[in-house]
């Protein structure tokens, strides 16, 4: 829990209004590949305690939703250019609506 807790108040931040005339962050489509492996792999590593990834489908955006035990959620990736690198992202999707206003 810690772990998605720290990634919700990543996200957060990332998402804060910029002070700054250049947003530094772009936000985009998962990464290429299989969806139930890459939807995997990064739903775990935000969320451990995810056992089984049910299903998962690419969306016309390129994020990918998926399920894992029962909960749905929304896999992208988060390009922050202070730091220069690539942020590969999974939020359940009630915290999609809730910090981006994006539906899963």
């Amino acid at each position: 829990m810690r772990q998605a807790t720290i990634t919700i108040l990543t996200i957060s931040m990332l998402l804060a209004v910029p002070t700054v005339p250049a947003a530094p962050f772009a936000v985009g489509a998962a990464p290429k590949g299989d969806v139930t492996k890459i939807a995997a792999r990064i739903i775990k590593y935000n969320f451990p305690t995810c056992k089984r990834i049910s299903s998962a489908t690419r969306k016309p955006d390129g994020s990918i939703r998926a399920k894992c035990d029962g909960t749905d959620y929304l896999v992208f990736t988060v390009f922050n250019a202070k730091e220069g690198k690539m942020l590969e992202v999974a939020m359940n999707c009630t915290a999609a609506k809730t910090l981006l206003n994006v539906s899963c």
